[in-house]
């Protein structure tokens, strides 16, 4: 049996669910399993920190589905000052946070056979494992690339730095191989799915026989797109499901039904149940990955349902109708395009246990390596 650690800004034991709590589950079927979730603070906190929840659970170990978990909480955290010249100060941040870290991680760290890193926050400790455990494989679980999210420039110098130290690049797009400095330990391992868990019969938890179009999520939520849509379609309900303080900025109005987060296997039945879905992207500089990275456009896909997009994610997706941000004109066509789509919805997506089975033995699987074009 093998010794798994995950490193991440998330925690295992959040309500939502992300790449990094379907992978984890599959590591505990094989070996034993720890999560460490850093970088929450009272900053992280001030700031909307998706983890306020479990506040009280923090800074101590906690079993949930044979996992260990640990949510490291401080008074503060290393971040990124967008000041160059204060590049020394950021640069201290990091290393103080990361010296003094906690008799926990250094355990765990010591004691892993493999050491999951995602990218985020979490990057910087790349060199920290490879110092402290020199036989313990290392996994980057790039989930977004670090410039994208706009990493502190410590973290990216950082995560150059000890590159060589990775043993195996998870990559869920293509796309994300530019932003490496090579592609020689990368693969391709794409957000998967647990088909028994989303095949399971779920009753409708909408009432009444009007067409829904859903949303679940939060990740670059535009709360724009419903001021404008719901207006245009009185007869169709818009559900909006784990925005967070992003749903703020949606007007009340009698078709638009807003919920709180709610646990991942909860939202199946509104994706089962659903007319069209919605990712109601922002369109800041979106990357281009995210047309392979969304889960809700896959999730959707799975389901048979139809989706409304910005242009940016349809990526020659048929059962995609792209509109552009803000404008009434294309989201009205995108909404009456998918609403009329009659066309089966299907998509290809590996379940979570074959992608752990190529990310842990990437040598088993040389048709989804990856090389960087000179």
């Amino acid at each position: 049996m093998e010794n798994f650690l995950f490193l991440s800004v998330h925690d295992f034991r959040s309500r939502r669910k992300t790449c990094v709590h379907f992978m984890t589950e599959e590591l505990a079927k094989r070996g034993r399993t720890r999560f460490y979730s850093v970088g929450m603070s009272r900053l992280s906190e001030h700031r909307g920190d998706t983890r306020m929840d479990l506040v009280d659970r923090a800074n101590h170990v906690e079993i949930i589905d044979g996992v260990e978990c640990y949510l490291q909480r401080n008074l503060w955290h290393p971040f990124r000052l967008k000041n160059r010249k204060l590049r020394f100060a950021e640069e201290g941040m990091f290393q103080i946070y990361t010296r003094l870290m906690t008799p926990v991680l250094r355990k765990w760290i010591r004691e892993a056979d493999q050491v999951f890193i995602e990218s985020g926050m979490a990057a910087v400790y790349i060199g920290v494992v490879k110092k402290l455990n020199p036989k313990a494989r290392i996994v980057y679980w790039a989930a977004d690339d670090l410039t994208t999210i706009g990493a502190a420039e410590t973290i990216q110098r950082s995560f150059i730095r000890n590159f060589e130290s990775i043993d195996t690049i998870r990559l869920p797009s293509r796309l994300l191989l530019e932003g490496m400095p090579h592609g020689k330990t990368a693969i391709l391992a794409p957000h998967g799915i647990n088909k028994a868990v989303m095949d399971t019969p779920r009753p409708s938890p909408m009432t009444g026989e009007r067409k829904t179009c859903v949303s679940v999520g939060s990740m670059l939520f535009d709360a724009s797109f419903f001021n404008i849509a719901a207006p245009l379609f009185p007869n169709l309900d818009f559900y909006v499901i784990g925005a967070g303080p992003a749903a703020s900025g949606v007007t009340k109005r009698q078709n638009i039904i807003i919920h709180d987060e709610m646990p991942f296997e909860e939202t199946l039945g509104w994706l089962a149940h659903m007319t069209i879905g919605v990712a109601p992207y922002r369109d800041n500089d979106t990357p281009a990955y995210l047309l392979d990275t969304s889960m809700k456009l896959r999730q959707f896909a799975y389901f048979g349902k139809p989706a409304v997009c910005p242009q940016f994610a349809v990526g020659g997706m048929p059962s995609r109708f792209g509109y552009k941000p803000g404008d009434p004109t294309s989201i009205k066509a995108a909404i009456t395009a998918a609403l009329l789509y009659k066309d089966p919805v299907s998509v290809d997506i590996p379940e979570w246990s074959e992608i752990a089975e190529r990310v842990l033995h990437p040598d088993q699987f040389p048709e989804w390596r990856l090389e960087k074009q000179s």
